[in-house]
């Protein structure tokens, strides 16, 4: 594929900035990106001309709702969900996690599993593990090869049991690069009836995504890693997100 690589970053007003007549190189991508000017100019014009709170009866508030919807539309399409329905923006992945956490917790009981990786990033571990504290559930680590920084096969029907009730896994690793089978993994899980929870935020940016493919019940990412503002987005499956309270 051939392009203009000054045209694309031209595109980014951060990309011109200088520190003492040299130009700033950005190496800082595993924890966000920089924004092009289109995002800028899109969210001043949400400020400008659509500030005011969602549900109201009078225009600016009819114009704000118009902007959630797209939004929520285009995640929609972004992910391949079934339905907008089935998109929540929120602050952030960790803070939203936390959250959809306690919701979750309210379909388990005492001596429930949890499955956790060591290889995800501490938002995907400890709200489950601070969860199954407080209710009084089982952790059970999924261990990775430490020579191939990997899964192996096995590993997840080793901890797997009659008493799983949620997986919860990385798309891809954002401390080693590994990309996970996370729609094999859900395939498991989902024939012993548990429920998936993946942590997108390092494979969305990367490697297209298709929850309905993947076959899990929640996902989240973050916009921030794909050139967007600082948010986190969870998808869950309508037939799940019905079940949950708030």
């Amino acid at each position: 594929m051939n392009y203009d690589i000054d045209a694309v970053r031209a595109q980014f007003p951060a990309l011109a900035t200088q520190d003492d007549g040299v130009r700033r190189i950005y190496l800082d991508n595993p924890a966000g990106t920089q924004v092009p000017a289109r995002v800028a100019e899109a969210m001043s014009r949400c400020l400008l001309e659509t500030n005011a709170n969602v549900g109201g009866y009078f225009r600016t508030s009819a114009a704000a709702d118009a902007v959630v919807a797209e939004a929520r539309a285009a995640m929609a399409d972004f992910l391949n969900a079934a339905s907008a329905d089935e998109i929540v923006f929120g602050q952030n992945m960790t803070t939203m996690t936390l959250h959809v956490s306690r919701s979750i917790g309210r379909l388990m009981r005492p001596g429930d599993e949890i499955v956790v990786s060591r290889m995800d990033h501490d938002a995907n571990v400890w709200p489950w593990v601070l969860l199954a504290r407080d209710l009084e559930l089982e952790i059970r680590w999924l261990p990775f090869n430490t020579g191939t920084y990997e899964f192996d096969p096995g590993s997840l029907d080793d901890v797997l049991t009659a008493r799983t009730r949620l997986v919860c896994i990385g798309g891809a690793s954002n401390l080693l690069g590994t990309i996970n089978d996370v729609a094999a993994v859900c395939a498991k899980a989902r024939a012993i009836g548990a429920l998936t929870y993946i942590d997108a935020v390092q494979s969305v940016p990367h490697v297209a995504t298709d929850v309905q493919a993947i076959g899990c019940d929640f996902l989240v990412c973050s916009p921030y890693k794909f050139f967007g503002p600082h948010q986190g987005v969870l998808y869950g499956r309508s037939e799940v997100m019905e079940q949950l309270e708030p």
